[in-house]
This record gives structure tokens, sequence and C-alpha cells, in this order.
């Protein structure tokens, strides 16, 4: 079915025209995950064609010519990652691959943000989600998915949803951007009742997950939202509210095993906790742990904290990245080797917001507190494979 689905998606990117053809990437991206490897593959294929073609209209068509400020900036910092402090192999290469697909993404973006229809394309990734999620329900009797998927559970029997992603905390991270630029788009008064529905959807296919980082994320995120609906409208959101409440008291009244199942996964080990690094890990499934090892041996070998010990860095003795991608980044960075990554987004970003651009909504800070929350327990682009 790959084989089928990958070239129609490149024929559409390539015939049709750029705003289309960002939002079938957008509208692909939960079902590349089927085949590991292959269908990533096919699926960069088809990214290459659209970045190809948009900087042809960019810089062959409308003739705009590239900053020479951010592109010194990129080399340098391009080259210090080359820079012999550590091993070369596959997580060097994966590593600044990804980095010039974010530098590319961004670019992008900021030179031609029309092309990019941000509240379209968010719920045309939700729709996604949402289809695959039905699609992944066929797992029992779907000999395909049962080849293809493995099911990752809690405790040994309770299944974590992961629709057709490769693991639950995947699809747990989509839901907690996804439901941030959504909040964004309510807060900002930009939303429609369609972002409500999306985000009450979303909502419950993340905490399906039983992801611990998700439900921390997701009860700022609903607060929040509480919080500026109360103002806006007091009575509807009160009712709301209430609602939800009643519902969430029947489920546990009525499936009290499902429900202490649930709080188990959450809070169970709570009470064993005899120490702060007991609850920490707790709450992190193990990551304070890896956090200590790796900020202990940055503390212990000043070069590395300096330099960093490269892209191509091995893990520690626990032989497990440190989940966390500020960690991951000084180990492998350094601190020189972070300014100069700092320097080149910086770079990229600041021809957007000169002083006759439009400031943006203050709403903004809430999707860049959740990714700066997931950053905190996941490693994303440093994360290190041994």
């Amino acid at each position: 079915m790959m084989f089928i689905a990958f070239p129609i998606l490149a024929i559409m990117v390539t015939l049709d025209n750029l705003e289309n053809g960002i939002s079938y990437i957008f509208f692909s991206l939960p079902f590349i995950f089927l085949k590991v490897y292959l269908s990533p593959i096919l699926f960069l294929v088809c990214v290459i064609i659209f970045i190809l073609k948009f900087y042809f209209v960019l810089y062959i068509k409308e003739k705009r010519k590239p900053n020479v400020f951010t592109l010194i900036s990129l080399a340098f910092f391009f080259v210090y990652c080359l820079m012999p402090t550590g091993s070369y192999n596959l997580n060097t290469l994966l590593r600044l691959f990804i980095f010039i697909a974010i530098f590319i993404a961004f670019n992008m973006v900021l030179q031609k943000s029309d092309v990019f229809r941000g509240h379209y394309n968010i719920k045309i990734v939700c729709i996604a989600i949402i289809i695959s999620s039905i699609f992944s329900l066929t797992y029992y009797f779907n000999p395909y998915l049962k080849d293809y998927i493995i099911m990752v559970y809690v405790d040994g029997n309770l299944a974590r949803f992961m629709a057709l992603f490769i693991h639950p905390n995947v699809l747990a991270m989509f839901c907690e951007v996804l439901l941030s630029l959504l909040l964004y788009y309510i807060a900002s008064n930009k939303s429609t009742k369609t972002d409500f529905i999306l985000f009450g959807i979303m909502s419950f296919i993340g905490l399906l997950t039983f992801s611990k980082t998700y439900l921390i994320i997701f009860a700022f995120l609903v607060i929040f939202l509480f919080g500026l609906q109360f103002k806006r409208n007091f009575k509807i959101t009160s009712l709301v509210f209430a609602s939800l409440a009643i519902l969430f008291s029947l489920f546990f009244i009525l499936l009290p095993n499902a429900g202490q199942r649930i709080l188990d996964r959450f809070i169970g080990s709570i009470g064993s906790c005899k120490k702060f690094g007991d609850f920490m890990n707790m709450i992190t499934t193990g990551r304070y742990d890896l956090w200590k090892e790796y900020l202990s041996y940055l503390g212990h070998n000043p070069v590395a904290l300096f330099f960093g010990r490269g892209l191509g860095a091995p893990s520690l003795s626990s032989k497990l990245s440190p989940h966390n991608a500020y960690i991951s980044m000084l180990y492998e960075l350094g601190i020189v080797g972070t300014i100069f990554l700092v320097q080149a987004l910086y770079s990229i970003f600041r021809n957007k917001f000169k002083k006759d651009q439009p400031a943006p909504h203050w709403a903004i800070i809430i999707p860049i507190i959740v990714i700066a929350m997931i950053f905190f327990v996941e490693d994303l682009i440093f994360y290190i494979f041994d």
C-alpha cells in the first residue's frame, strides 16, 4: 500500500500549488510510521520534492536573495558540529540532517508564512490523527496492523493507545503540541467551534496514551483554558466544567477497577517515595537518575561542558540517552555549540520580527511553554542511539 500512497503523494505535491502541497504533507504525518524506516524514507522523498519546488519558486520565479548573515551563521554552526570533538557515526549524520531540515522548515515558514496556513493545517493534522486512531482500532482483526504495530502495555495488561504511531509517547507529544496550538487560537480570539471540538477529541486521544508528561501538560492547558473561558462566558463554562466533573465521577464509580489502574499508573507508587529523588523518578519514569548522571559527568569534565562530546557522542554507563533535550544538547554541543545553535536560529528569525512587523499575540507563549516542557523529558533530535 505504501508503494501506492507515497508516489501519489509525490505527484500531488509536484503538480498542485504550494499551499495544498504542504497540507498533503501535514495530513500524511500520522501515517508514516507503519513500516519503520521504509515509510519515513518514502515520506522524506515527498518532503524533499516539496522543498525543491518551494525554493525554485522563491529564488528562481520570485528572484528573492538569501540572507548573507543567516548563511554565515549556519556555516559556523555546521563547521563546529563537524569538528573532531567526538566520533562520527550514524547519530552524527542523522542529527546533521535533522538540523538542516529544521533550519529549512523555519526559513520556509518565515519566508512565505501565507503558504503554510497555520490554523488550517493544525486542523488538518488533528483530523488525520483522528482518522489514524479509528483505523488503528482494527488492530485486533487486521493482520496487516498486527505485523507492524507493537503494542506497549502498562503493568503487562493495560494497553497504551498509540494510533498508527511508533510509540504512545510520540502520539502524546503530537497531542500536546496540537492542543497548545489550538489553545493559542482560542486565546487569541481566532477560533471557531471546530477548534473546541478538536480540542476535546485530541484531549481524549492523548489521555489514552497514559503518558505522565501528557497528563501534566494537559492539566496546565485545561486550567488555562477554563480560566480563560470563565472570564469570557462564566455560565456556559461552569456548565461544561460541572458536566465533565460528573462524567469523571461516574467513570470512577461505575468502573472502579479501571479507575484504580489509571490512578496507579500516575500516582500508584507515591507512597513508596522516601526522598526527593524517589518522587522525581516516579513522576519522570526514571529520568531523574539519568539527568543526574549526565550533569555529574559534565560537572567533572569541564572540556566536555564547554565544547561538548560531538553529535556522535555515546551514552554513559546507564546506556540510555538523558531523555532531556537541554542536557543532551549541552552534552553533545557544549556551551560553545549551544551558543552557535542559538545564533543560527536567531539569524533565521531576526528578519521576521523587525520593528515594522506586528508583535505576535501574547498567547504565543502557550505553545512555547508546552514545547519547553516537552524538552525537559524528551531528547527529540538529540536522542542517542547505541
